[in-house]
């Protein structure tokens, strides 16, 4: 269902601000922060040589640094510059910018750029959903968008073995949350079908606040069309009243067209009839930001 890879693209990648050959990318085995995931990341989106909302992931990323206890010495629109700065030593037009920070004892944390391939879904996903699994658990510190991915790796690796696109958490009061790497937006049955909101979404404490997530409802709200946060229990999601949708960086947002709950056979969903709306007004909302006023240097845009 996804098209991409993980290998690094292009010839650097930065640290603390340095662009390095990636050939010389290195870490220590007995590096006890790093292999104990004590840090956070974000995902960037860099299409057509544009670099999606880089100050609300910026804002998120030292947000999630307050959030873990780490100490660092980024300023706002340090690691904006960084960004643009590693995307035209690379001349690189579509990737995706992954930003780490590792915590440090007694110094301040180690913080890298590196460019990953894009990774897109199938064109099919957008027309017929995707099936997620539903798996019991909750993400310590859901606000930061932590490097401690135990929980989500096994949860979006028996996804994966079930034949699904992702992982739908559900906490310890019986409600769906998040996705390991989405968010969740759904709607109720006849206004799903007929394209009415209003569309509701996880409360924000319970879920990472995702940058689509975010930009999504400023799009909706901006048309008319509103998203409120209500919490969807287990047996509502399985009830086949709602139409589900899922967000991320990297798929927009997509169409959840089954569940596979913890306990019983799978569930069919009818496709949310408001999703080809909601699509049609995020990508207006997506090409008026490449209209924007951002800045052309070298082949690559910022909206700096």
């Amino acid at each position: 269902m996804l098209r991409g890879g993980t290998s690094m693209q292009g010839a650097y990648y930065c640290h603390n601000g340095e662009l390095k050959p990636v050939d010389e990318a290195r870490f220590a085995l007995d590096d006890i922060e790093l292999t104990h995931g004590y840090g956070c990341y974000e995902t960037l989106k860099l299409r057509d040589g544009l670099v999606y909302f880089p100050e609300f992931h910026e804002e998120r990323f030292l947000r999630s640094l307050s959030i873990l206890g780490i100490g660092h010495t980024l300023s706002p629109g340090t690691l904006v510059a960084a960004l643009g700065g590693l995307a035209r030593a690379n001349g690189l037009r579509d990737a995706n910018l992954k930003v780490l920070a590792i915590g440090r004892q007694h110094r301040p944390a180690d913080w890298y750029i590196l460019a990953l391939p894009p990774i897109i879904p199938a064109p099919l996903a957008y027309e017929r959903g995707v099936a997620c699994l539903l798996f019991r658990g909750e993400r310590q510190f859901p606000q930061a968008k932590s490097l401690s991915l135990l929980l989500s790796t096994i949860a979006y690796r028996k996804a994966l073995a079930e034949g699904c696109y992702d992982a739908l958490l559900i906490n310890g009061r019986g409600e769906l949350t998040e996705g390991t790497r989405m968010n969740l937006f759904y709607a109720d049955g006849a206004a799903a079908t007929a394209g009415r909101g209003p569309l509701y979404t996880p409360p924000a404490q319970d879920a990472l606040e995702g940058i689509t997530r975010r930009t999504l409802m400023d799009a909706l709200a901006a048309d008319g069309f509103p998203v409120v946060e209500r919490p969807l229990r287990l047996d509502e999601a399985l009830s086949g009243r709602f139409g589900l949708m899922v967000s991320s960086t990297s798929n927009k947002a997509l169409p959840v067209c089954r569940l596979l709950p913890p306990d019983g056979p799978p569930v069919d969903l009818p496709l949310p009839g408001f999703f080809s709306a909601v699509l049609r007004s995020y990508d207006e909302y997506l090409r008026r930001y490449a209209r924007g006023p951002g800045m052309l240097d070298e082949g690559v845009q910022s909206s700096l």
